[in-house]
């Protein structure tokens, strides 16, 4: 069995982080309801967007799929004004789900693009 390479870990990182996101941003109402109010701290807000950052910079770092890098970048981006500004721009916490889906879907053709990649190079060094 083939060894994740970081670019692997990075995507894999970016996807749980954007998937425990998603659950946090979604499950929060109801947590508070319950009375765990403490998930509502915008801590975990920051410890997501450092995370995301850092898998996405890790992920596109030596990509050679440029239009998959500009999605995630892009993406980041919109997660990241979403987050910042949701409290002015209420819609804007609508779009940071549409964001944080995009990262992870755009994080799993990264994974796929750097099989076929890595079953391109590893045939081409058969021959």
């Amino acid at each position: 069995m083939n060894k994740p390479s970081s670019v692997h870990k990075a995507d894999i990182i970016g996807i749980v982080s954007s998937s425990i996101c998603l659950i946090h941003c979604i499950g929060t109402p109801l947590l508070i309801a319950f009375g765990a109010g403490f998930v509502a701290n915008s801590m975990f807000t920051y410890l997501f967007l450092i995370i995301s950052f850092v898998a996405i910079f890790k992920s596109t770092e030596n990509s050679t799929n440029k239009i998959l890098s500009c999605i995630l970048w892009c993406s980041f981006l919109g997660f990241l004004i979403s987050t910042l500004f949701e409290e002015k721009y209420h819609w804007l916490h609508y779009s940071g789900y549409f964001f944080t889906i995009l990262i992870i879907v755009t994080h799993l053709l990264n994974i796929r693009h750097c099989k076929q990649c890595s079953n391109h190079n590893h045939n081409k060094n058969e021959q």
